[in-house]
């Protein structure tokens, strides 16, 4: 692909996200820049239109790589640790692009008496749409189990993870079945602890019945209702056997018998182990987030994060860091003087400013990030710069004529901005764990973003439920190894000491 077919694809891929924003369509891969919000949204969809126009403007018809170029191509390339993680994060970022194909609440395909629906990518669908009495949106987990209870034609497509990152917290019930007199939840093996209870036959959601269950048998006190919700009838319990009751409305409890379902059920409180039943793979955190949906969520934001970091890191500390080098003198002292003063000011305190004031989102925290980050990418374009300067080819350049502009951005940073390529890897770590921390000293993204730094701090402050923090401490070292992997190679791959021999 040339530059200026790049160019044109990327001007296309912006016109299509924000033409699918207007029309409120969640097109997976083209709602990827809203997804840390509108704001940031458009920003990240005029940068790719103005990076995009520059290329269909500028660009060659053709990739014009210097032997250099290939040749470090080809080094990174036979580094295999650093090449195949390479590769692994690539395919990271396109499982993350595919969305709510993968994760989300909403279903991909809906059938219902004879027509095909796509909430994913569509407007809210009330459930009105599918035959529920519910106006609100359709709680598409709740409709695919009554068509299948129905056992009709109509089906629902649900994501893999049918789950949303940010405040979807279902409530889960799990049946209680019998085994040799000993009450066992149906998905475990070990007798059941907790509340159990029935239902009515007609009205599924009222209960009839409620007993307290330790180590299988029933035991302590149990509640009966009518259908109006009334209690009529109190028991107590002790090791499975009744040794107290009391009928509140004259007998008339005993003929509800018959309009019990029958089962028994329990609600599941959060946090739950992780359960293939329940499409929980990894677990529910205590608030009831699915931890697999909310890793999900984060990465995607990661992304996003990274993206803008390195956009202005990179573009601050190329005009900051080549300006100081090139000029040198009084605007070199002046600068670096600047520079140290910037340093040394207190991050965290502005950011705890920041979040008392208003609720920091994805975007602010970036910027807020990037202030404190571009000193270090500066610094390293300065010291290239004034190397760079004092080359023969500059002096050349300056005996024919050519003006400064053309010498710094023709000449000099061409030949100095392969220090980005090497520091890109560890600039991602360095926003990635940013953002965790934050989160996890609770001056971060809002409590209903998802957020990897949450779900660490939330399973170090209990370690009774070990797949909220393992999940979350296996997919932040896992990507931060693997971009660390990318970094080592490049920079092996670009340095000159390692492969240049003097004859």
């Amino acid at each position: 692909m040339s530059p200026r077919t790049t160019g044109i694809t990327l001007v296309a891929y912006a016109a299509l996200s924000a033409l699918f924003r207007g029309l409120s369509l969640a097109v997976p891969v083209f709602q990827i820049p809203f997804l840390g919000g509108a704001v940031m949204g458009w920003i990240v969809v005029g940068l790719i239109t103005v990076a995009g126009g520059w290329m269909t403007w500028k660009g060659r018809r053709q990739w014009q790589w210097s032997p250099l170029t290939l040749k470090q191509i080809r080094r990174f390339r036979e580094i295999r640790r650093g090449y195949i993680s390479f590769l692994v994060l690539l395919c990271l970022v396109g499982i993350a692009a595919l969305d709510g194909l993968i994760v989300g609440k909403r279903a991909l395909i809906v059938r219902y008496d004879g027509h095909l629906y796509f909430p994913f990518v569509t407007s809210v669908l009330p459930g009105t749409t599918f035959g529920l009495e519910d106006a609100a949106e359709t709680d598409y987990r709740q409709l695919q189990r009554q068509f299948r209870e129905e056992k009709s034609n109509n089906w629902v497509l649900l994501p893999l993870v049918p789950y949303d990152p940010k405040l979807d917290t279902p409530e889960i019930i799990e049946e209680v079945v019998l085994r040799e007199g000993i009450a066992y939840r149906s998905t475990e093996s070990k007798p059941f602890n907790g509340r159990a209870y029935t239902t009515f036959r007609d009205k599924p959601q009222q209960k009839r019945q409620e007993w307290v269950f330790r180590r299988g048998l029933k035991q302590g006190e149990m509640r009966g209702w009518d259908a109006d919700n009334e209690q009529v009838e109190r028991a107590t319990y002790k090791e499975g056997k009744r040794v107290a009751y009391t009928d509140y409305s004259d007998g008339k409890a005993a003929g509800l018998e018959s309009a019990a379902d029958g089962g028994m059920q329990t609600v599941v409180y959060p946090p739950m182990a992780p359960s293939w039943t329940h499409r929980h793979y990894l677990g529910t955190t205590s608030m009831g987030g699915d931890v697999l949906a909310i890793l999900f969520g984060g990465w995607q934001q990661a992304i996003i994060a990274s993206a803008l970091f390195l956009t202005f890191v990179s573009v601050v500390g190329v005009a900051a860091g080549g300006a100081l080098g090139y000029f040198g003198g009084v605007p070199d002292l002046a600068g670096m003087r600047l520079l140290e003063i910037w340093s040394v000011l207190p991050f965290l305190f502005i950011v705890m400013i920041v979040s008392s004031i208003v609720s920091p989102s994805l975007f602010l925290l970036v910027v807020i990030i990037s202030l404190f980050s571009w000193m270090g990418t500066t610094i390293y374009i300065r010291t290239a710069v004034l190397r760079e300067k004092e080359r023969d080819y500059v002096a050349s350049a300056r005996l024919l004529g050519t003006g400064t502009g053309r010498i710094i951005f023709k000449h000099i940073l061409p030949n100095s901005i392969a220090i980005l390529v090497t520091l890109a890897p560890f600039e991602i770590s360095a926003i990635i764990t940013s953002l965790a921390a934050l989160d996890f000293l609770g001056f971060g993204l809002p409590p209903e973003e998802p957020s990897w730094g949450r779900l660490l701090h939330e399973g170090t402050e209990d370690f009774n439920y070990p797949w909220i923090v393992s999940s979350a401490f296996v997919a932040m070292t896992t990507v931060l190894v693997l971009v660390t992997f990318v970094g080592e190679a490049v920079r092996e791959a670009f340095d000159p000491k390692k492969f240049t021999t003097y004859r």
